[in-house]
């Protein structure tokens, strides 16, 4: 485990009496400034750190404990999910004492709590602690959420009028998605309106086009799906299905854990710094005991560059090694295990599209990585193996499907066809900075047939309609993708496809060869593009009961060569606007200039715009400019466009946005994510979430942050922007990891009152001693009297009394009363405050 103490979560801190200048209190009264004995009993939430690193936020008890001051109670449990080993927990300490010292139940340990910021720092020898992943969040501090509903929308209109008679146009669109929560259960829905009006021809339309029910299996690490769904399409052709789905979720793993990185395995001689180095840059480092050692918690990273590992010594000696990293995808980390299970009916099919599917994939070293998967239909059977294998050479993927299916049980069309279709991926990085980011080939025998395509065809044979498809007859594809790193001189790319077919129809191909490089603050990129495309089918597919073929093709492919050059300057403070330019031809006779400028207004990026100008040619010249703007708000987005040309007019507007119902209310929002938060501020109307622009907490005293990263650990901090002076913020940041799809509720401690400086005096001159306390009626401490008698509090009623007390005698203690007006323009009130003594 690669970790690091914090300094000053152990360092101890005194308060020097001597700078203190007056009378009028002691050593006796100041001393409990430097005592942890002064922290007061009871029960606290806090957030508490394990060397430095955030564990998670809980309620501990601290009690009163002889010789020791008062300590955290820390049961069985808190050492486990704290990662310490068995050996070293003595049970026997925690089963003699209702509440045993930290140090007596591990040995070594140091507590230090900050009862200001309420945060419990805990230092536990290395060597007493289990690796775990880097980033790995405990999945009991995993939080549910509230039971919460939601509607988020995305609304559009368009408007364009033409010079041409007839050809005006409105249009209106919303996107709608909603969802309630109840526990670990999910329930969603997407939908849409639209609206057309077209000279005389208005159509409109209502469609809800996906409802589903998810809930998290984290002992499976797993999600359960019932309803609308998408099988992965890594194996088998991806399908849109209603039926039931148990995936993988790999987004419980720590971000450690996920996507490929290989195990590295080594042996140190004494204890020695390990660093881990990829294309030059440290990626990893640690401190490892003597013996072997085992680095299985490297983050991911790119597709390319083999590890150099050096180990340092204590005697000073270094050594190295490399471990060769390429993946291509379907890669896996050493003993990873990934699997899908799909059932139900695929939408839109009239004809019994019943499938079951089942996959799964295995790391099982650092070089080898094995999947297979089956999919079986009404008359359709499929089963796939297939192996990643990474060497120092690159990685390699090979995949082999077969398919066996028919299209129908009728005397005609009833014969049974088996194909196959193979796969082959690479992927490696080469010293000189050349990478071939990925090449693939994917070769498919005449029978081969995908489900869908099965489906397309029986439906094709029901109705009598034309069934059309890119894979259905795609006898085989190839790409490749190559990159080239010319450091400062910038970055050059080749990347190409071929698509070939056993129907008469032409080759699809495509080259594409880009560079990019920065002069300064100039990004200049340059691309050039070539395509032939196969024409569209005069009649492609089948059709009636005779199921016949129709092949009628063009000879001739469609060919394009586009040629484009950009260059974009960034300007302004922070460098928030960019101006840019473009020009493209096309040996199709196309030609396109661009003249742009965008960026921010406002510090906050909450508000941003865009002018674009542009010239076309072709038969004829078109001139057109366009401007668009954004603003976000904290309760939705709004936006708008306009654009003219010498043929058309055209305007838009869009908001976006969304609404929470919660236990606190309705609150409104920016547009929603699946995961997401409720703040709650008592009162803090005005206070920014500094984690998304253009949010603040609302009169009612909620805000909403609309995207939060599930089964991590969230940061959401507030700040006191335009906040009234009569609310004060306790904490203001907090730490929530979600479960995926919960509606997060985050509570922020306020104390409220009038805020006021009291200049503070005994009434016969005496002087009040600095660290005295400022006690309500109720005997609340408010606050406590600085230099020359100032004492910051907050009062808590426009009038009462207060006492100000240094000490337990009566000539220690004194009461003033005040009256007081809340602040118009939200400025500090100062007030004189004459302090009698108590008789």
């Amino acid at each position: 485990m690669s970790s690091s103490l914090m300094a000053d979560d152990l360092q101890d801190f005194t308060f020097d009496d001597s700078l203190l200048l007056g009378g009028g209190y002691g050593d006796s009264y100041l001393s409990r400034f430097n005592s942890t004995a002064e922290t007061i009993p009871g029960q606290y939430q806090v957030d508490i750190y394990i060397n430095g690193t955030y564990l998670n936020r809980e309620i501990i008890n601290f009690i009163k404990v002889d010789s020791q001051g008062v300590v955290p109670c820390l049961d069985l449990n808190f050492w486990k999910k704290s990662n310490v080993t068995a050996i070293y927990i003595n049970e026997d300490a925690l089963l003699q004492a209702e509440c045993a010292a930290p140090d007596t139940v591990v040995k070594g340990v140091s507590t230090q709590f900050d009862a200001e910021k309420l945060r419990l720092g805990i230092a536990i020898p290395q060597a007493y602690l289990r690796q775990i992943p880097r980033g790995y969040v405990d999945p009991s501090s995993w939080s549910e959420g509230e039971n919460a509903g939601f509607i988020s929308y995305n609304s559009n209109y368009y408007q364009t009028n033409s010079r041409s008679a007839g050809s005006d146009m409105r249009a209106i669109y919303t996107g709608l998605n909603s969802g309630v929560n109840l526990g670990l259960w999910r329930l969603r829905n997407q939908s849409s309106y639209q609206y057309n009006d077209v000279g005389q021809n208005t159509q409109e339309s209502f469609n809800s086009i996906r409802t589903y029910i998810t809930r998290a299996l984290p002992d499976m690490q797993s999600e359960l799906l019932l309803g609308d769904a998408y099988t992965r399409g890594n194996i088998f052709g991806s399908l849109a299905f209603t039926g039931v789905q148990l995936l993988t979720d790999n987004r419980m793993l720590p971000e450690s854990q996920r996507g490929y990185a290989p195990v590295v395995r080594g042996l140190a001689n004494s204890t020695a710094s390990v660093v881990i180095k990829q294309n030059g840059v440290s990626i990893y480092q640690t401190t490892v005991a003597a013996g072997p050692f085992v680095i299985n918690d490297l983050f991911p990273t790119s597709y390319e560059g083999d590890l150099l590992v050096e180990i340092s010594e204590a005697d000073g000696k270094v050594s190295s090694f490399t471990v060769p990293f390429s993946a291509v995808p379907g890669s896996l980390r050493e003993g990873s295990f990934q699997y899908g299970l799909s059932f139900g009916e695929v939408d839109q099919t009239e004809s019994g599209g019943y499938f079951v599917d089942l996959i799964s994939e295995y790391g099982l070293s650092n070089m080898l990585t094995l999947n297979s998967g089956g999919r079986v239909g009404d008359d359709y059977f499929a089963l796939s193996l297939g192996t990643v294998l990474g060497t120092e050479w690159g990685a390699l993927g090979l995949t082999a499907v077969h398919s066996m299916s028919r299209i129908s049980q009728s005397s005609v069309l009833n014969e049974w066809k088996n194909g196959w279709r193979v796969g082959l991926n690479y992927s490696h990085s080469f010293d000189s900075g050349t990478s071939v980011a990925l090449a693939g080939y994917h070769y498919s025998t005449e029978s081969f047939r995908e489900l869908n395509d099965v489906l397309g065809l029986r439906r094709a044979l029901e109705s009598g309609n034309i069934f059309e498809s890119e894979t259905y007859r795609q006898r085989s594809e190839m790409s490749l993708s190559v990159n080239q790193s010319l450091d400062d001189f910038g970055f050059v790319y080749l990347s190409g496809s071929k698509r070939q077919y056993r129907d008469g129809r032409d080759d699809d191909d495509q080259l594409q060869f880009g560079y990019s490089v920065g002069i300064g603050r100039v990004n200049i990129g340059l691309t050039f593009s070539r395509q032939y495309t196969s024409q569209v089918p005069l009649q492609n597919g089948f059709s009636g009961q005779l199921l016949t073929e129709m092949s009628g093709y063009s000879s001739d492919r469609v060919k394009e060569d586009l040629v484009s050059l950009t260059v974009s300057i960034p300007f302004g403070r922070r460098q928030s606007n960019m101006l840019s330019s473009g020009f493209s031809h096309s040996s199709r006779g196309n030609e396109q200039y661009n003249l742009g400028l965008a960026g921010t207004v406002d510090d906050d990026n909450t508000w941003t715009y865009g002018l674009n100008a542009s010239l076309q040619r072709q038969d004829s010249s078109s001139e057109s400019v366009s401007v668009n703007t954004q603003k976000r708000f904290s309760q939705a987005t709004l936006s708008g466009n306009y654009s003219i040309s010498d043929t058309y007019q055209q305007v838009g507007a869009g908001l976006s946005g969304a609404a929470v119902v919660h236990s606190g209310g309705i609150t409104l929002s920016q547009n929603l994510s699946d995961t997401f938060a409720i703040v709650q501020a008592e009162g803090a109307s005005g206070a920014k979430v500094t984690n998304n622009w253009g949010t603040e907490i609302d009169g009612l005293g909620y805000a909403i942050i609309p995207s939060l990263t599930p089964y991590r650990s969230n940061s959401v901090t507030l700040d006191s922007g335009s906040m009234l002076s009569s609310t004060e913020l306790i904490d203001t940041q907090q730490q929530v990891a979600p479960y995926a799809g919960s509606i997060v509720k985050i509570k922020f401690e306020t104390r409220h009152g009038i805020a006021v400086v009291f200049m503070t005096q005994q009434a016969n001159g005496g002087v009040i001693p600095i660290g005295a306390e400022v006690v309500d009626e109720d005997g609340v401490v408010l606050g406590m009297v600085g230099q020359a008698g100032m004492a910051y509090v907050r009062a808590p009623k426009p009038s009462g009394q207060l006492t100000v007390n240094w000490g337990n005698k009566s000539d220690q203690q004194c009461h003033f009363n005040y009256a007081l007006e809340n602040s118009r323009d939200n400025t500090l009130l100062r007030m004189l405050a004459l302090c009698e003594r108590v008789n």
